[in-house]
């Protein structure tokens, strides 16, 4: 079958969600195309991960500024309309499979007209998302207005084939809009084994050893609770001496900054620290130097039914986990014994949460063995990815479907 996948953004850098996906499919025997978007100097079209990458739509500061204010008004864009046919009929596409929400409806306008069926991949609750992701109360009222995406989510997703969902609650939560449950797929956003292979860099290991570090992996932004965990360092640098709230990633320049303030205005910096944006190869090497891992996302309806891939990459190399009570990741902790949770805005649960692993050995090798156990045995993306499978076996069986 040939698989033709649309994505909003561009690669590189690595999509990490979209390439597992990719070569789960390969590896059953289909091919798989990859419409998205390109940037001055990279090729039309290019190998990436086993993908045919095709740069089909590109876009000046201008444009994309354009496209992004009347896309949201309308929820059409021509442009990436003729994209999407252009790339069916050149690549011959059997299933136009788009990730996330945005340019779902004109996937389908396009899989009706040329005939094909369309699969919505829902990477997270998109107009839940758009109220944390942005500040601004103007564009949460006009261009992100939460019943407008919300009016167009349940709409269109009443048009597709099937969708994909990242988690059990995911798919509770567009059941209760009125989409039937038997045209969800739940793909966990789960690790794939060979991360373990990966190399670690024995520096950043000598750097870190004789500090007790906690660590966050990831972007940074609002709703991550990364000011919550700040906010309790002082309070843990007295009953932890050692401590050290190890940061890894960025790429969220407002939000950096005022995290930078928080911390000096608490006058914590010699206990956090901020070591900017890492390559995917290195942040293994921070996992290994640290001695308890961090999920500590705020709760609101979005952070309520996603999960972030590192919480699972955390359970692979056996580190304790602590996380906060949004259900998903309560559900995996609780179920899996892999570490523990807190109260999302009490940074004293936190601090006594850390202080709790810090003080009781036996407690920290119990969960961090719970918690790779669980990986290996139900947490891994070569175990979870059988429903994409199972999506596509369906697919292939329909009438004038292609296996």
């Amino acid at each position: 079958m040939r698989i033709g996948m649309v994505l909003q953004t561009t690669i590189p850098p690595h999509d990490i969600r979209v390439e597992k996906e990719a070569g789960t499919l390969l590896s059953e025997g289909h091919e798989v195309h990859l419409l998205l978007e390109g940037t001055a100097g990279q090729p039309d079209e290019e190998m990436w991960e086993g993908m045919r990458l095709l740069r089909g739509v590109r876009m000046s500061g201008a444009r994309e500024k354009f496209h992004r204010y009347t896309f949201n008004f309308t929820f059409r864009d021509g442009l990436w309309r003729r994209a999407m046919t252009d790339f069916v009929r050149s690549r011959k596409i059997d299933v136009l499979h788009v990730h996330d929400l945005p340019l779902v409806g004109e996937a389908v306008r396009v899989g009706r007209a040329e005939g094909i069926p369309v699969i919505a991949d829902l990477h997270e609750n998109f107009p839940g998302g758009l109220q944390v992701w942005y500040t601004s109360e103007l564009k949460k009222k006009t261009i992100y207005n939460f019943g407008r995406w919300s009016r167009y989510e349940k709409g269109i997703l009443g048009e597709v084939d099937a969708i994909i969902a990242v988690v059990e609650e995911s798919k509770k939560r567009l059941e209760g809009i009125g989409i039937p449950g038997d045209k969800i797929f739940v793909v966990s956003n789960t690790a794939h084994r060979k991360g373990e292979e990966s190399p670690v860099d024995p520096d950043i290991l000598e750097k870190y050893r004789d500090r007790f570090v906690i660590s966050y992996v990831g972007k940074f932004s609002t709703h991550r609770g990364l000011d919550l965990i700040i906010s309790a360092m002082p309070e843990l640098r007295e009953s932890v001496p050692d401590i050290l709230l190890l940061l890894v990633g960025d790429r969220n320049k407002p939000y950096m900054d005022y995290l930078v303030r928080l911390v000096d205005r608490l006058g914590c910096g010699d206990v956090v620290e901020m070591t900017g944006w890492q390559t995917f190869d290195r942040i293994w090497s921070y996992i290994h130097a640290s001695d308890v891992c961090l999920v500590p996302h705020q709760r609101n309806p979005h952070t309520d039914t996603t999960i972030p891939h590192k919480i699972f990459q955390y359970m692979m190399l056996g580190k304790p986990v602590l996380v906060s009570d949004c259900p998903p990741l309560a559900r995996v902790i609780t179920d899996s014994g892999g570490g523990l949770v807190f109260r999302y805005d009490d940074p004293s649960d936190f601090a006594a949460k850390v202080r709790q692993l810090r003080d009781d050995t036996d407690l920290r090798a119990k969960v961090s063995e719970s918690g790779r156990e669980a990986f290996l045995d139900r947490y891994n993306w070569e175990g979870t990815s059988g429903e994409l499978v199972r999506l596509y076996e369906n697919i292939g069986r329909r009438p004038g479907g292609n296996s």
